[in-house]
C-alpha cells in the first residue's frame, strides 16, 4: 500500500499545473482503487471557503459535511437514513459519505468528502490512502491559488516530492532483487 500511495503522491505533482489538471488527475486515481460519483476538496481560510471539485454532485452536502467533521480525523454515514438525520444527504444520488479531515499551511480546516449512491460503500475504504492524496492535492491547489505561497513552502514540497521519488527508487530496487533471488536456482534443493 505504501507504494501504491508513492504512486499516486509523484502522479498528482506531475499533473499540469492547472487546477482543472491536478483535480482530473486526483479523481482518476482514487477511482482506480475507490469507486466514488461525487467528491471535494473543501478548504476554509481567511478568505473564506473554497471548493475543488472532484466529481460533481455532493452540492451544499460538502460543506456541511466539513461543518460536521468537528474535531474527529473522520466521519462516515454509511445509509441514506443516517445521511438524511445528519443534514448532510445530497439526494437520491448519494447514499454514503466520507469525509477524511486534511491539513494545509494558511488552512483552519479542510476535508476531501467523497460519495457514493450505495449504501456502506466506504465501509472497506483505505482511509490514509484517501487523506494523502487529498493532502497533496489540496497544498498543491493552494499553492497555485490567490493564496500566495512562501518560496519556504514551496522549497519543502520540492524537497517532500525528491525525497519520495528517492525512497520509491529505493524500494523499486529492492523489489527488483527480491524478484531476482527468488528466481535464481537454490544449490540446497534436492534434485
Amino acid at each position: 500500500m505504501f507504494h501504491q500511495t508513492i504512486q499516486d503522491i509523484l502522479a498528482i505533482t506531475e499533473a499540469e499545473a492547472r487546477a482543472e489538471s491536478l483535480l482530473d488527475r486526483v479523481r482518476e486515481r482514487i477511482l482506480a482503487f475507490e469507486p466514488f460519483e461525487g467528491g471535494e476538496l473543501l478548504a476554509q481560510t481567511k478568505a473564506g471557503l473554497s471548493h475543488f471539485v472532484l466529481a460533481p454532485g455532493l452540492g451544499e452536502a460538502g460543506a456541511r459535511a466539513l461543518a460536521a467533521l468537528g474535531d474527529e480525523p473522520t466521519l462516515r454515514v454509511d445509509t441514506t437514513e443516517a445521511l438524511q438525520a445528519q443534514g448532510l444527504w445530497a439526494g437520491p444520488a448519494h447514499g454514503s459519505l466520507l469525509v477524511l479531515r486534511l491539513t494545509a499551511p494558511g488552512v483552519s480546516q479542510a476535508a476531501i468528502v467523497l460519495g457514493h449512491a450505495r449504501a456502506w460503500s466506504f465501509a472497506a475504504a483505505p482511509l490514509s490512502r484517501i487523506r494523502t492524496i487529498g493532502g497533496v492535492a489540496l497544498r498543491l491547489l493552494l499553492l497555485g491559488s490567490r493564496f500566495p505561497s512562501t518560496s519556504e513552502e514551496t522549497a519543502g514540497l520540492h524537497l517532500e516530492v525528491t525525497g519520495l521519488r528517492a525512497r520509491l527508487s529505493s524500494l523499486e530496487s529492492e523489489i527488483a532483487g527480491l524478484r531476482a533471488e527468488r528466481s535464481r536456482p537454490r544449490s540446497d534443493r534436492p534434485r
